[in-house]
């Protein structure tokens, strides 16, 4: 299957939730008092507005949300990934614009070696590297392609050796070292 029907595929089950998602919001806002209630007060008819409204922008953030994940949904062998050395940004390397989705590399058993998301050719999310034996090695948070959250580091068997607090790019907390 290629990367365009897959993408496709999942760009219509992502339409598919936020559908979901609405009625089901709809429906779990309003129970029948709260409805017979509203009908009979003009007052209340006020509320009922402000509440559809509210739902209407929660959609469009969902919306948003949404499509900022479809983004991440790609995914390619990490090892075809280039840095640019005059902007810093990543590229697919059969593409020459800023990379948009997840790398990730495997051992040649196929376990897990690495995995990244990249927005617009910056990293943006979680980075995670693993030993030969299955075993986290370390796991960080990206936004924006600066680190941001906890960065941790384990041994090869499993001890956690280093936690650190960065954001935006800045250390702000030694948690372990």
């Amino acid at each position: 299957m290629n990367v365009s029907l897959k993408n496709k595929i999942r760009f219509h089950c992502l339409k598919v939730i936020t559908t979901f998602s609405l009625v089901f919001l709809t429906v779990s806002c309003f129970d029948e008092e709260e409805v017979e209630s509203t009908e009979r007060s003009e007052g209340n008819a006020l509320d009922r507005r402000e509440k559809i409204r509210q739902l209407e922008l929660d959609v469009e953030t969902l919306k948003w949300e949404n499509s900022r994940l479809f983004l991440k949904v790609r995914s390619v062998n990490g090892s075809s990934l280039v840095k640019d050395k005059l902007s810093g940004l990543w590229h697919f390397d059969v593409e020459r614009t800023p990379y948009t989705g997840k790398a990730t590399e495997n051992f040649l058993d196929g376990s897990p070696r690495a995995e990244a998301s990249f927005l617009k050719g910056r990293k943006d999310g979680v980075e995670r590297f693993w030993y030969s034996n299955g075993r986290l090695k370390e796991e960080s948070q990206w936004f924006d392609g600066l680190a941001n959250g906890i960065i941790r580091s384990w041994s090869e068997d499993g001890r956690l050796i280093r936690a650190v607090r960065y954001k935006k790019g800045e250390l702000i907390e030694v948690i372990r070292d």
